[in-house]
């Protein structure tokens, strides 16, 4: 991917892979690294796996880095143990990229619950995100 590539919208729902669902909602993942730049066209968002929509969130920060900027707290907010996890996903989701390409950080918080309240969303059949989601 092009460091220097176009940027690109995104809609009022952030959608996510079914492993990311059960930490959204726990808290343990307030974040999300996304390949490119993209711009936020509301602060309110819809999170969303591929049964449809689990928590509506506000994001509270969209900060723009190259993938060579990334840190090991990034990571972590992201629900990662650190940059080599973060990276083995990016490249598992995106292909290759390279370290001058930007990245998106979308730090979020959610407000509501949309699910049945208190369901193991990993148990759930179905529940999850697509490529280019996490």
């Amino acid at each position: 991917m092009d460091g220097e590539g176009g940027v690109r919208g995104l809609g009022r729902r952030l959608k996510f892979k079914k492993r990311y669902l059960q930490m959204i909602l726990e808290g343990r993942k307030r974040s999300t690294i996304r390949l490119g730049r993209l711009v936020l066209r509301d602060r309110l968002l819809t999170i969303v796996g591929d049964r449809g929509p689990i928590a509506l969130a506000r994001v509270d920060e969209v900060t723009y880095k190259k993938v060579r900027e990334l840190t090991d707290e990034d990571a972590r907010v992201d629900g990662f143990r650190g940059l080599i996890d973060l990276f083995r996903e990016l490249r598992r989701i995106y292909g290759d990229f390279s370290l001058e390409d930007d990245v998106t950080i979308i730090r979020f918080t959610v407000l509501r619950r949309l699910d049945n309240e208190g369901q193991d969303l990993a148990r759930l059949p179905g529940r999850g995100g697509s490529r280019g989601s996490h």
